[in-house]
C-alpha cells in the first residue's frame, strides 16, 4: 500500500498529494487557533474581527462619497481600525513562521511526485501534469480544506454573524 501511494501513478500521486494538503491544512489551523486563543482569545478575537469589518466597510463607504470633512473626522476610527488589525495580525505572523517549515515538505517529498503524467484531472477543466501540475493540484486542495478547517475551528466569521 505504502509503496503505490509513493508511487509515481497518477491516483497515487493525486491521493498523495489531497492527504498532504488535508494535513497540513489542519495542522496549520489548529496551531492558528492556538495562537489566537493564548494571544488574543477566541472572543476576543472574533470581535476585534467584527469590529474590525464593520469599520472598514464605514471608510469603504466614505471614501465612495468622496466627503473630505467625513475622511477627516473618521481618521480617530481609522487609528482604531490599524490597533486592531496590528493585534489581529500578530498571531499570523508567527503562523507564517510555522507554515515556513512547510516548504521542507515540499523540497524533500512534493517536488518528487511531478514525474508522474498526470497528477489530477478536473473533467472538463484542465488536467494537471508536472511540476506545476503539483503545485496546482496541492494549491486547490490546500484552499479547500484551509477554508474548512477555518470554519470548523470558528477562526473566520460567516457573514450572518455580524
Amino acid at each position: 500500500m505504502l509503496e503505490w501511494l509513493l508511487s509515481d501513478q497518477a491516483p497515487a500521486v493525486t491521493i498523495v498529494i489531497f492527504l498532504t494538503a488535508m494535513i497540513i491544512s489542519l495542522i496549520s489551523s489548529g496551531i492558528y487557533r492556538l495562537l489566537i486563543s493564548k494571544m488574543i482569545g477566541l472572543r476576543e478575537y472574533r470581535k476585534l474581527q467584527r469590529e474590525l469589518r464593520r469599520l472598514q466597510n464605514e471608510f469603504r463607504q466614505i471614501l465612495r462619497t468622496k466627503d473630505q470633512k467625513a475622511i477627516e473626522k473618521f481618521e480617530k476610527k481609522r487609528k482604531r481600525m490599524l490597533q486592531i488589525q496590528a493585534k489581529i495580525m500578530k498571531p499570523q505572523m508567527y503562523l507564517y513562521l510555522v507554515n515556513f517549515s512547510y516548504i521542507l515538505v515540499w523540497w524533500l517529498f512534493l517536488g518528487r511526485l511531478a514525474t508522474a503524467k498526470v497528477i489530477a484531472w478536473i473533467p472538463g477543466i484542465v488536467q494537471l501534469s508536472g511540476y506545476w501540475g503539483v503545485v496546482g493540484w496541492y494549491f486547490l486542495c490546500s484552499a479547500l480544506f484551509g477554508t474548512l478547517f477555518y470554519r470548523v475551528f470558528g477562526i473566520t466569521i460567516e457573514e450572518g454573524e455580524e
